[in-house]
C-alpha cells in the first residue's frame, strides 16, 4: 500500500517539477476538470438489526479514486459540481475475537457541489484549500451479490495548483471524503477515506 502510493506521487511530483513554469494569474470564467489517484478508505464498523451488542470492524487495501468537474472561477474562489467513482476491496473482517480475510470491496458513486479559495500569488504554485457537500452510492459487492444506499457526503481537503499556461493548471490534492452512515439490509455501516488525487484543470 505505501509503495504504490509513494510511486505514484513521486510519478506526479516529477511531472510538476518537469514542467515549464507559467505565473499562475488567476482566470475568471468556466473551466473543466479531471482526477485520479488513490483511495484508501479508513477502517468501518458495522453494526445489525437484531444482534445488539455486536460490531463488526472491516479494514480496506488501498483502492483507485476518479473524478471530474464542471466550475466556474471567481478569481480568488471557485464553485463546481463534481462527479466522482472511488472502490477499494475489504482485507479483513472482525468480530468477537475472531479476524478472516474478506473477498467483498465498496465503492463510492459522489455527486458533490465543492467550493475552493485559492492563495493567488505571483509564482506558478497556487495553493488552496476545499470543501464540497452532496450525497454518495454507497455500494457493497461479494461474489455477485451487492447492496447499496444513497446516503449524504461530505469532503474537505487542500492541495497545490501548478500553472503550466494561463488556462492549464495541473492539480495535486488530498481530500477527506466521508458519509453518514449507509444502511445495507440489517448492517448499518460507517465510510469513510483518505484520498491522494492528481490531475488537470483547463479554464476557458
Amino acid at each position: 500500500m505505501n509503495k504504490n502510493m509513494l510511486a505514484f506521487s513521486g510519478c506526479a511530483l516529477a511531472l510538476l517539477l518537469s514542467s515549464p513554469a507559467y505565473s499562475a494569474e488567476a482566470t475568471v470564467g468556466t473551466y473543466v476538470s479531471g482526477n485520479l489517484g488513490l483511495a484508501m478508505p479508513t477502517d468501518s464498523d458495522s453494526t445489525f438489526s437484531g444482534f445488539p451488542g455486536l460490531t463488526v470492524n472491516t479494514s480496506y487495501d488501498t483502492g483507485w479514486a476518479l473524478g471530474a468537474a464542471l466550475g466556474y472561477n471567481f478569481g480568488n474562489t471557485r464553485l463546481e459540481g463534481e462527479v466522482a467513482y472511488q472502490k477499494a476491496a475489504e482485507d479483513k473482517i472482525s468480530a468477537l475475537g475472531v479476524t478472516l480475510d474478506s473477498t467483498a470491496d465498496i465503492s463510492a458513486l459522489s455527486f458533490l457541489v465543492n467550493g475552493y479559495y485559492d492563495f493567488t500569488n505571483s509564482s506558478a504554485f497556487t495553493p488552496y484549500l476545499n470543501a464540497g457537500l452532496g450525497f454518495a452510492k454507497i455500494k457493497w459487492t461479494d461474489d455477485g451479490y451487492s447492496v447499496d444506499d444513497t446516503v449524504f457526503a461530505y469532503q474537505v481537503g487542500a492541495g497545490v495548483g501548478y500553472a503550466l499556461s494561463k488556462n492549464v493548471t495541473l492539480d495535486a490534492k488530498y481530500r477527506y471524503f466521508a458519509t453518514a452512515d449507509a444502511k445495507f439490509d440489517a448492517e448499518t455501516r460507517d465510510f469513510a477515506s483518505h484520498n491522494l488525487l492528481f490531475g488537470v484543470r483547463v479554464n476557458f
